[in-house]
């Protein structure tokens, strides 16, 4: 029994109209929701390289890289590129693209003329120099020693300001 051609397509587009038909695409859901990082780290170093030579390191137990910021976990942050190098670490940190860090969870900032505070938030503005505290804060250099709430520290002027200070200072020097 032969088939004629016309019978086959007719069969075919009976078959194919059948399958539209009673197969109804399905709807896939987005499993990922907010933003994809271009870039993730593990256990990471980066080196920053000038024109005279070493920059800064950051060092971070995981780093991912977005469009706009920087996000690191358990990051440790040497800047050599200023007058005095000086160390931040911190249990977490957001670089924004535009020098500004903000650092959460047991913040410690060391300075290499023996400045160095505690807080649990705070704000650096690189471009600026400035450094804003959120909450309670201890700062120390040598002897001295001052706490207090909501500090901001101008390091281009060397100057600061801070709430509800309690301070120990050497005034004998």
């Amino acid at each position: 029994m032969a088939i004629s051609a016309n019978h086959f397509f007719i069969a075919l587009a009976l078959l194919l109209s059948a399958i539209l038909y009673f197969f109804k695409p399905m709807h896939v859901q987005d499993t990922v929701k907010g933003e994809i990082a271009q870039l993730e780290l593990r256990n990471f170093t980066l080196y920053e390289l000038g024109v005279d030579g070493l920059k800064d390191i950051m060092i971070g137990r995981h780093g991912l890289r977005f469009d706009d910021r920087i996000e690191v976990k358990d990051i440790d942050y040497t800047d050599s590129s200023r007058q005095l190098q000086n160390n931040l670490q911190a249990d977490f940190g957001v670089y924004n693209n535009k020098d500004l860090i903000t650092l959460e969870g047991n913040v410690r900032y060391y300075r290499e003329d023996g400045l160095k505070f505690n807080t649990n938030k705070a704000i650096i503005d690189q471009n600026k120099e400035t450094i804003t505290t959120v909450g309670p804060f201890t700062l120390e250099k040598f002897s001295e020693k001052a706490v207090g709430m909501d500090l901001f520290y101008d390091n281009k002027n060397g100057r600061s300001k801070a709430e509800d200070v309690t301070g120990i200072f050497d005034l004998a020097k």
